[in-house]
């Protein structure tokens, strides 16, 4: 057993499938429709997996998403899998950052101006 598999258990599996349904939301809102589906795509290939395991490793993710929809192209394989493990190794490393370090973070992000990316039409 090595040491990425000890620490799995920091990222619920609900906290992951509302984190993916976030992200299909924003995508929703100016997203491009690839991007769109690649959302969709990954929220449908977590809800069937039920665990969040599968995700923490670039092959397991890209075999688990193969077996589920074997008949998406492979550069679209690799994106779901590709967008779950992001997802996850994100909210794994939330999960498990001292205080002290989200502290000094949360203080660098609060003196910086927001950037708000705007669709021109």
């Amino acid at each position: 057993m090595n040491s990425m598999t000890d620490k799995k258990y920091a990222v619920p599996f609900s906290a992951f499938v509302e984190k993916l349904q976030q992200q299909n939301d924003y995508l929703l809102e100016g997203g491009t429709s690839y991007r769109q589906r690649t959302a969709e795509l990954a929220l449908e290939v977590a809800r069937k997996a039920g665990n969040v395991n599968s995700f923490y490793d670039n092959d397991d993710a890209r075999e688990l998403v193969t077996q589920l929809f074997p008949e998406l192209n492979l550069h679209r394989r690799e994106d779901v899998a590709k967008m779950l493990r992001v997802v996850v190794n994100r909210l794994h490393l939330n999960a498990t950052l001292s205080d002290d370090v989200k502290e000094h973070v949360k203080q660098k992000m609060s003196s910086q101006k927001k950037i708000r990316l705007v669709k021109v039409k």
